[in-house]
């Protein structure tokens, strides 16, 4: 078992210099913060696994295949593996959880556990 604090997964992706941040990868799934401010540019692509996408804060419109749906913070989005989701227009700061099942294929960093 490990225990996450979000403040905690929050500064630290503060210290790298990517917006996202892998916390937690298993054989099964993988999970990671990332964090847009408004005016930056989502460059993800489709990923090869099945993604949910729960906001923490923020608002933003985001794209997933040829659909658009304005997100908030409370917003869950399931997208299909090799379906691409983008954050067309961030409104206001954006933090997403983004879970991955099974784990992402290209791992990003360790596993960061806080007790």
């Amino acid at each position: 078992m490990h225990i996450f604090h979000l403040d905690t997964i929050s500064q630290d992706r503060q210290t790298h210099a990517s917006p996202y941040l892998e916390f937690l990868r298993t054989r099964d799934m993988s999970a990671g913060l990332y964090h847009l401010e408004p005016g930056s540019q989502d460059t993800q692509g489709a990923h090869q696994e099945d993604c949910l996408y729960f906001v923490i804060t923020g608002a933003a419109t985001m794209q997933v295949g040829d659909d658009e749906v304005n997100v908030t913070a409370g917003s869950l989005v399931h997208v299909p593996a090799k379906v691409a989701p983008r954050f067309r227009v961030v409104h206001s700061a954006l933090d997403v959880l983004v879970m991955f099942a099974p784990a992402e294929s290209a791992p990003t960093v360790e596993i960061r556990a806080s007790v």
